[in-house]
């Protein structure tokens, strides 16, 4: 059935869903999303969905699909917010906030009252590092960051290179580490 381009405009977006649009496994039938009621997920859920966003575009990249410049801020972006999901799918009552500042060390407080020890070094350096870069998930998504004492937006400071084999395989440490962590915090 073709649709035309006026109806497709008028088309709503989000539409409820119907018994034409079950389907009996993820590759069957035409592709489209659940949103709300029993398709809401788990910070992990979420936090694993971004991660494999990131995945897939890094591997774009590295397939020569796509240009490294045009999808960096995206595969930051992308790998940074599923690191802060990974850190809120461990903390009951997760603070509503991207301030990483404000979610690591809580993060931190339950791994030494769960397991008696910090996290390991590697993991607080990256933490920090993303911190440092991107407190709270402006600076991949607008290159810009708040600066509280001058009460404005200001460009990243710093110019860096971000090695893209590298990050990935750091990202898939981290991603293992946090959610090694996660589960066993909330045994």
């Amino acid at each position: 059935m073709t649709v035309s381009t006026d109806e497709q405009m008028n088309r709503p977006l989000f539409e409820e869903p119907t018994s034409a649009l079950e389907r009996a496994g993820s590759w069957e039938g035409a592709p489209g999303f659940m949103v709300g009621g029993m398709a809401n997920l788990t910070f992990r859920d979420i936090a694993e969905q971004y991660f494999d966003a990131a995945s897939l575009l890094s591997e774009k990249i590295r397939n020569g699909d796509w240009e490294d410049h045009r999808l960096a801020n995206p595969v930051l972006y992308l790998y940074r917010h599923s690191i802060e999901l990974f850190i809120k799918a461990a903390l009951v009552g997760a603070p509503k906030t991207h301030d990483l500042d404000k979610i690591v060390p809580q993060f931190r407080a339950l791994h030494k009252s769960k397991f008696g020890a910090d996290l390991a070094d590697w993991i607080n350096h990256r933490l920090k590092e993303l911190a440092a870069i991107d407190p709270i998930t402006t600076a991949f998504r607008y290159s810009q960051n708040y600066d509280k004492a001058a009460k404005k937006d200001v460009p990243v400071t710093g110019e860096f290179h971000v090695d893209l084999l590298h990050l990935q395989s750091v990202m898939a440490a981290l991603r293992l580490a946090l959610v090694d962590i996660t589960a066993r915090c909330l045994k």
